[in-house]
C-alpha cells in the first residue's frame, strides 16, 4: 500500500503544469470555421482588387493613342473567296495579309467561306 500512496510535491507540480498549457488561446470548431471564411474572404478581396488594378491599366494603356480599328460587314455572294474579297476590301495591299486579317476577326479556322455567311472585313483607308 506504501506504493499507491501520492506525494503532496508531485501532485502540485502536475496542476501546475497543466494550468499553465490551459491558459493558450484555444479555438472551437466555430472559431476555427470563422477563422478560416474570415481568411478566404480576405483573400478573395485582394485578388479581386489587384485583379481590377491590373485590367484597367491594360485597358488604359491598350487604349492610349490608338483608336479601334473600323470594320464592315460583307456578305459572301455566290462564287467569293477570301481572297476575293480581300481583292475588293483593299486592292492596294497584299491579298495574303487581308485574308489572314479577316480570318482573325471571324475566327475561321481555314479559308472556306460558304454564300450568304456574313464577315467582317476591315476597312482600309
Amino acid at each position: 500500500m506504501a506504493m499507491a500512496a501520492h506525494f503532496p510535491a508531485q501532485t502540485q507540480r502536475s496542476r501546475t503544469a497543466v494550468s499553465t498549457s490551459s491558459s493558450k488561446l484555444r479555438l472551437t470548431t466555430r472559431g476555427r470555421v470563422l477563422l478560416l471564411v474570415a481568411t478566404i474572404l480576405a483573400l478573395f478581396t485582394v485578388v479581386v482588387a489587384s485583379g481590377r488594378f491590373t485590367a484597367q491599366a491594360t485597358v488604359n494603356s491598350d487604349m492610349a493613342g490608338q483608336s479601334a480599328p473600323a470594320a464592315a460587314v460583307v456578305v459572301v455572294q455566290a462564287g467569293e473567296s477570301l481572297w476575293s474579297i480581300a481583292q475588293q476590301v483593299a486592292p492596294n495591299t497584299d491579298p495574303r495579309e487581308m485574308v489572314s486579317r479577316i480570318r482573325d476577326l471571324n475566327g475561321l479556322a481555314d479559308a472556306v467561306v460558304t454564300p450568304g455567311q456574313a464577315l467582317l472585313v476591315p476597312q482600309v483607308r
